[in-house]
């Protein structure tokens, strides 16, 4: 299954929009743009930069979520060693940085912060609450969720414009017919919306692979879907 190359179909729609507005455009070039394929074209435009925006919120938020855990990690595993010395019958993963998805991580943070809240008035439980650990958890809990609703956020865009896709593609369809007939197969405007390799028609967006690090799913260059907790 091929995968949509939505850049470059945004090309096309952004020349099409062009091609419609150049002075002394015949006017069935013009109306189709107008009445065809405007709507659709301007929608799919719309979600595609949609589309990038969420990719750079879910760049930065999952970056500032993995470090956070990357330096979460050394103070969790301290404090995890100091509850297993009072309490053995704890069972708690080994590192933060042993499991693979957000969910994870957070349920592994909240669990040893409960450990230490349960035992909260003695001295070693009160001291990890307060120390290195205690102080990070709250803030590494933050960027977690932050990262997850990047990620959200992406994934819904990302749905959005491939909802858009399809219509706008079937009508950009119709309006290069138009124009090949109206101006000619070899006219300039002809062949800046009719490329060699054809944009990829509808088809289902592959589903993104999980990230290292807070285990949200990694936006890529043409397509897809993000996958969520």
């Amino acid at each position: 299954m091929s995968t949509i190359d939505y850049p470059r179909f945004e090309r096309l729609a952004t020349r099409c929009a062009e091609i419609a507005a150049e002075p002394g455009m015949k006017p069935s070039v013009v109306r189709v743009y107008e009445e065809v394929l405007k709507s659709e074209g301007v929608g799919f435009l719309a979600a595609q930069h949609a589309v990038t925006a969420a990719e750079t919120s879910f760049s930065k938020e999952d970056s500032e979520a993995s470090q956070a855990l990357a330096a979460l990690d050394a103070p969790y595993r301290e404090a995890r060693s100091v509850v297993l010395a009072y309490a053995p019958e704890t069972k708690l993963p080994d590192t933060l940085k042993s499991l693979k998805t957000d969910t994870d991580q957070l349920n592994a943070i909240e669990a040893l912060l409960d450990v230490l809240d349960d035992h909260a008035g003695q001295a070693w439980a009160d001291e990890q609450a307060q120390s290195g650990f205690g102080t990070k958890a709250a803030a590494t809990v933050k960027e977690l969720n932050e990262a997850i609703a990047a990620n959200k956020a992406l994934s819904a865009a990302r749905e959005a414009r491939a909802r858009s896709y399809g219509p706008a593609y079937e009508k950009y369809l119709r309006f290069k017919r138009v124009v090949r007939d109206a101006l000619g197969a070899t006219s300039k405007q002809y062949k800046r919306i009719h490329l060699r390799e054809a944009a990829a028609a509808p088809v289902a967006a592959p589903v993104v692979p999980p990230v290292a690090g807070t285990g949200t799913g990694a936006p890529t260059g043409k397509g897809g879907t993000v996958t969520s907790r």
